[in-house]
């Protein structure tokens, strides 16, 4: 029992840290999408928009990109633990379940992770001179 307890908390030590990269992968999308749409932010700041409006817009936008993500990954995982059993695995490996609280810790994880992400390209969008980001194009 002890060693099963050591194996399910190396595995969520391991997908705490997979949430971590997603984080580093989410926030390089992001500084991306923000260079190739320097133009429309020039645009929109130039017509008025505050810099809250845009870093909203990209806050939001990247919290839509990890929830996608996140809900992909618990299908997944779902799927997995749904096939499991039709495999006849159970008395080498056990019977997988989906422990509710490490679910809800996790989702909570990959919501701040996906914050953090989205906050440094967003502020770097925010305070992008609208003439200078015309110019750039």
């Amino acid at each position: 029992m002890k060693m099963m307890i050591g194996m399910q908390i190396f595995m969520g030590i391991i997908g705490a840290m997979t949430l971590l990269i997603a984080g580093v992968g989410v926030a390089n999308i992001m500084y991306v999408v923000i260079k190739e749409r320097t133009k429309e932010i020039g645009i929109k700041m130039a017509l008025g928009a505050r810099r809250s409006f845009i870093l909203g817009q990209f806050i939001v936008e990247t919290l839509m990109i990890t929830a996608i993500g996140g809900a992909a990954g618990f299908l997944f995982a779902y799927a997995i633990v749904t096939v499991f059993p039709s495999l006849k695995l159970e008395e080498y490996v056990g019977v997988p379940t989906i422990n509710l609280s490490a679910a809800v810790g996790m989702t909570a994880l990959l919501g701040v992770i996906g914050l953090i992400a989205g906050i440094f390209p967003a502020r770097r969008a925010a305070n992008l001179e609208p003439v200078r980001a015309l110019k750039l194009f």
